[in-house]
């Protein structure tokens, strides 16, 4: 996956939260079983206005477009779980490793140091973000150009804690003031 430096060790690995994945899948669920509810609401309605056009049963043509629409929703999910799934923060003794799938087929891996942090902002937005224990993470390094964030991330206080004190312990190694 990555290579760690000699005597580097990983203390603590963060993923998304599981909660906006699920949300993401139900209404994906949602929008499958729709056309079906459509279909039964309006299939005689729509037998009647294709019957001149359509050869033959318009539920071929129904049940053709709705596997199609199937395949397309099914494409989605696998998009949405690779991003969920291959999206992680690894925290190290030295630095933080932020790797990120963009796309299918594109990873974008970047780290810093921990001597380098300069600020950690958390941000809990909502009610189901408290009471689930998610939030955004945004940690600014001392490149201006260079922030890491990580949305919807499990337990943000709890990360923010173990970075600062990574941070912590690398300032004293380097006897820089905090």
């Amino acid at each position: 996956m990555y290579q760690l430096e000699s005597g580097e060790k990983i203390i603590r690995q963060v993923r998304k939260h599981w909660l906006p994945f699920v949300l993401e899948f139900l209404f994906l669920l949602f929008l499958a079983v729709l056309p079906l509810i459509a279909y039964v609401f309006v299939s005689d309605f729509v037998a009647d206005k294709l019957a001149p056009v359509v050869v033959g049963d318009p539920t071929v043509l129904f049940l053709f477009v709705y596997l199609l629409w199937l395949v397309i929703l099914w494409m989605i999910l696998f998009y949405i779980w690779t991003d969920y799934y291959l999206d992680v923060w690894i925290i190290t003794n030295r630095r933080i490793i932020d790797i990120e799938q963009k796309g299918f087929f594109n990873r974008e891996v970047s780290s810093f140091r921990m001597d380098r942090l300069q600020d950690i902002t958390i941000s809990v937005e909502g009610f189901i973000a408290t009471i689930f224990g998610f939030g955004n993470i945004n940690v600014e390094t001392a490149s201006s150009d260079n922030n890491f964030v990580i949305p919807n991330a499990s337990h943000p206080e709890s990360v923010k804690n173990t970075i600062l004190e990574q941070h912590n312990i690398a300032m004293e190694k380097t006897n820089r003031p905090l």
